[in-house]
């Protein structure tokens, strides 16, 4: 008998293989090279025609969550198909993230937490980071900037991802990336998308006009972005990742007799050491901040930056050190004309999620770069914000980011900032019990200022701890209190001069004697 079946098996299996879903073999090979997009319509077939197939669902929603997609229907797909799977913290992740983008960070945090009890120790701090961005997140759109968003339109964005928007002070030009079709003849790369280019447009009677490639000099059929330009516009950086040059940067100026801009040139061996992401020149050309990850940073990728001696060759480039720089990736920094003040985007600090963008202040008495502050909601969102150019005295700027109605994957806005912003401090910390018990305390913080009667609550994440708190410049009284210990009563002051973006301050509560 045990015979007789060890040669039935091999045929059982061959049988399965040929009545599988020829579906299923595209999927496939979609999916060894990341291509997202691609997948989606095939898995929104295969899930008409197996609507009983879960797993269907749960792939087509991890799709749409990499390529941003409809935000109701991935939660929807998620939630539906994640009740009968085998529990997976990689689901739980992915469910938790779907969430965050809409803005529903308890459902996100408690979702987060499935993930946490059930993941591997590789996967614990990415969680752990997810729920501190929640955190982060909660606070800062309690006060959202006065800000209007206006899409550019079809005469610079399209159906494919537009992002990186690059403009000088004067707004003579703006320069972006596109991942449209750049000929009839373009095929997409192996993740469904086509290679990123230049695009070039000009401005005409209040909007922008003759959008067009920057030039085959520049582009090509691989991979080219705009990253970054001085602030007279004369200094266009741009990174390259070609199969002989990958993760480079290079240099170019206007030529205003043949294209809008030279042939670019590769900048000097001391920038380009490792993977150098993106960078920006000073209107002199002698001071260039770049992102980079070579050996000896602080985390993935840094801020560094370089500057030129007096014999015209370039110094070792800086680190900017443990203020700017964290664990995680920090990226797209440039320096306003006066060079006091550096935009940058990061993955750390008060993220909310993904990549935010903040800025940083040159104190000259003490010779440093001030602590990051997070630019607000909404210029940052649960996606990643990754630059941002200010025009005309600040009233103005231009980013790249989802939003609903949107012509594309990502698209180009103008921001209108309708007040001058109102600055928070995140104040961050642990809320904890001296005790050694295990059990999960209710803790809450209650923050006043003695001259108004507004009382604001908050609530540390139980299982940790960990509290969140974005509060404006001013004198408060704070209150840490729970059931069965002494109350922690003290003063706390965040000064407007000098502000401080960032705070931290830990609280324990002693039990009361019994």
């Amino acid at each position: 008998m045990k015979y007789f079946i060890l040669i039935l098996l091999p045929v059982f299996v061959s049988l399965t293989a040929i009545a599988q879903d020829p579906l299923e073999d595209k999927i496939a090979d979609l999916l060894k090279t990341n291509d997202y997009k691609d997948a989606i319509p095939v898995y929104q077939k295969l899930v008409k025609k197996h609507p009983d197939n879960e797993e269907y669902k749960y792939q087509l929603g991890k799709c749409l969550l990499k390529t941003h997609g409809n935000r109701k229907e991935t939660i929807s797909l998620f939630e539906s198909s994640l009740v009968k799977r085998k529990p997976d913290a990689e689901a739980f992740y992915c469910m938790g993230q779907a969430y965050q983008h809409d803005l529903q960070f308890d459902k996100a945090m408690e979702t987060y937490n499935k993930a946490k009890a059930i993941a591997s120790k590789p996967q614990l701090a990415k969680i752990e980071r997810q729920i501190e961005t929640c955190l982060h997140a909660k606070e800062l759109i309690k006060y959202p900037i006065n800000a209007t968003f206006t899409n550019l339109g079809s005469s610079i964005n399209s159906e494919y991802a537009d992002y990186y928007p690059i403009i000088p002070d004067d707004e003579s030009f703006l320069i972006f990336t596109s991942r449209r079709p750049e000929k009839a003849a373009s095929r997409p790369e192996m993740d469904g998308y086509f290679p990123s280019d230049i695009y070039i447009a000009s401005p005409k009677d209040g909007k922008w006009v003759e959008t067009k490639s920057i030039g085959a000099h520049i582009n090509t059929h691989f991979d080219e972005e705009a990253v970054g330009v001085s602030p007279d516009g004369k200094k266009l950086t741009v990174y390259v990742d070609h199969i002989d040059s990958s993760g480079n940067l290079y240099i170019t100026e206007p030529n205003k007799t043949e294209t809008a801009f030279k042939k670019i040139e590769r900048l000097d061996e001391k920038i380009n050491e490792g993977f150098e992401s993106t960078g920006s020149m000073n209107n002199a050309g002698d001071v260039f901040v770049f992102s980079s990850n070579r050996k000896g940073g602080l985390g993935e990728k840094d801020v560094y930056i370089i500057r030129k001696l007096s014999n015209g060759k370039w110094a070792l480039p800086q680190d900017l050190g443990a203020n700017i720089n964290t664990k995680y990736n920090e990226d797209f920094p440039h320096l306003t004309k006066d060079g006091k003040t550096l935009y940058f985007a990061s993955e750390g600090h008060s993220s909310m999620g993904g990549y935010d963008l903040f800025k940083s202040e040159w104190n000259e008495e003490q010779q440093a770069w001030s602590d990051p502050q997070n630019l607000g909601y909404p210029i940052n969102d649960t996606y990643d914000n990754e630059n941002i150019f200010f025009v005309g005295d600040g009233a103005y700027a231009y980013v790249s980011t989802i939003k609903d109605g949107g012509l594309g994957d990502r698209d180009i806005y103008k921001i209108k900032f309708n007040e001058v912003d109102t600055r928070y401090c995140i104040v961050t910390g642990y809320a904890t019990t001296s005790d050694s018990s295990d059990v999960a305390i209710k803790i809450s913080i209650l923050a006043s200022k003695p001259e108004t009667k507004e009382v604001l609550k908050f609530v540390p994440v139980q299982k940790t701890g960990k509290y969140v708190m974005a509060l404006p410049p001013g004198n408060y009284t704070l209150v840490i209190k729970a059931d069965g210990y002494e109350e922690i009563n003290t003063s706390f002051v965040i000064y407007d001069l000098p502000f401080q973006p960032e705070r931290t301050k830990d609280f324990s509560l002693k039990q009361k004697p019994k």
